[in-house]
């Protein structure tokens, strides 16, 4: 379907193509002349503009350049050639909790379909090079955060972002199950690996970004995406995180906008889990050990909750297999590593190994590691 832009929504996608995601540079710009059409009718009558020393003599000559109805039109045309639509800070379908942050971006443009009010959106962030458990917390919450109405809100990023939007798709729902944030244009895939994620999403939620169709991501673009990421949800859920995490941001940004954080915890010997344990020893974060845990604080009981992990009595096992799993329970080990902590031969280990893995306790992850299922 197409969409109708009104005037103030032209002027928007006029400034945002010259001054890009630069919140404060176009307010700024903006307010110095009493408005935005107001600016957009200036500049393009030729008339006296006042410009803040934030945009630069070559945004001047730009804006200037591309003042004309001609020019939004051909913006139009190209966004709607990739399917994507934009929406202006003062558009109806503009996100209402992102437009309550301090600084919200002036477009979002949009792949897929962003319901003007989203019913729970919780975000689901982690670490990119995450542990199989951190991809195991990450898929469960997503999957049952959309199975029971919520909006999976993540960044596409490798790891435990993009394991909880692949989880929010699997829920068999009819509201929208996952958005992702993008620190790129909305129409560039990044990473590329997650194009078939990201064609997915489109098919059944949406992608955004405040960033125009084309742009590349820098640096910092991602932070200023977290911002976005936060602002679009109730609750922030960090799923895993080391001591140096780039979640950090996204929870900062959440406790600047008022929003709920939760975390996961991890085993007090796991480096990637000591930002999330971090943050529940501070009070930074609520800790949660399901998704009830979650849903409660917005007043969904559920009842009887899926657990995110099974329950194994290793008491009831074999000593050799006792054993083993006490030592994988503590981390991931390849059957070398096993060997040294047991004391187990390496012909033993292997048998124990396949023994556990035959019965379904462990599993063999792509880097040749052993974990418990």
């Amino acid at each position: 379907m197409r969409k109708e832009y009104s005037e103030k929504e032209r002027a928007w996608l006029w400034i945002n193509d010259v001054l890009g995601a630069n919140v404060s540079s176009t307010d700024q710009l903006i307010y110095c002349n009493d408005g935005i059409l107001e600016l957009f009718e200036a500049v393009k009558l030729h008339r006296q503009v006042k410009y803040p020393k934030s945009v630069s003599a070559a945004q001047r000559a730009d804006l200037i350049k591309k003042c004309s109805d001609f020019y939004v039109d051909s913006l139009i045309e190209s966004m709607e050639r990739k399917g994507i639509y934009a929406l202006a800070r003062e558009s109806e379908g503009y996100p209402e909790l992102l437009r309550e942050i301090y600084d919200p971006p002036g477009v979002i443009y949009v792949n897929g379909f962003l319901p003007r009010k989203i019913k729970l959106p919780i975000a689901v962030i982690g670490s990119r090079n995450c542990s199989d458990y951190g991809r195991s917390m990450a898929g469960y919450f997503g999957r049952e955060l959309a199975s029971h109405g919520a909006c999976v809100v993540s960044g596409l990023a490798a790891g435990c972002d993009s394991e909880a939007s692949k989880g929010a798709l699997m829920a068999v729902t009819d509201d929208i199950p996952t958005v992702a944030v993008l620190g790129s244009g909305v129409d560039v895939v990044y990473p590329a690996s997650s194009k078939e994620l990201y064609d997915r999403i489109v098919e059944r939620g949406a992608v955004i970004s405040e960033f125009k169709p084309g742009k590349r991501p820098t640096r910092d673009s991602f932070p200023q995406r977290n911002r976005i990421i936060s602002g679009l949800s109730k609750g922030v859920l960090v799923v895993e995180a080391g001591a140096r995490s780039g979640t950090r941001l996204t929870v900062d940004f959440a406790h600047d906008q008022g929003r709920d954080v939760f975390a996961v915890p991890g085993r007090i010997s796991d480096l990637k889990s000591v930002g999330t344990n971090g943050m529940i020893k501070s009070g930074e974060a609520k800790a949660v050990f399901g998704v009830d845990d979650i849903l409660y604080e917005y007043g969904i009981f559920i009842g009887e909750a899926a657990s995110p992990v099974a329950e194994i009595d290793v008491s009831k096992l074999d000593p050799e297999h006792r054993r083993i799993c006490e030592v994988l329970l503590l981390g991931e080990k390849t059957a070398d590593a096993l060997c040294e902590s047991t004391g187990f031969s390496a012909s033993d280990i292997n048998m124990y190994l396949t023994e556990l893995e035959l019965s379904g306790i462990i599993k063999q992850l792509p880097n040749g590691e052993y974990a418990v299922k």
